[in-house]
């Protein structure tokens, strides 16, 4: 779980930045955050995006562990 929160920490980070960013150019949400039409952000959208999915993946990871349905790692 450590690994989660400090994903969660970084996706809050990466979300802080990103919003004073759009609302410093004054832009509509769904065009900022599209990293084909956004080239100077996509970098940090795209690192958001995956983080957001390791979050889900740890999460699942975590609650099948929790019910004995895993003997792997998360990662």
């Amino acid at each position: 779980m450590k690994r989660y929160f400090e994903t969660k920490a970084e996706v809050g980070a990466l979300k802080a930045q990103l919003e004073a960013a759009r609302r410093a150019a004054g832009a509509e949400i769904a065009t900022f955050y599209d990293p084909r039409s956004n080239l100077e952000h996509a970098d940090v959208i795209v690192r958001q995006e995956q983080l957001k999915r390791d979050m889900l993946r740890l999460m699942d990871w975590a609650e099948a562990w929790g019910r004995g349905e895993t003997s792997g790692s998360a990662g």
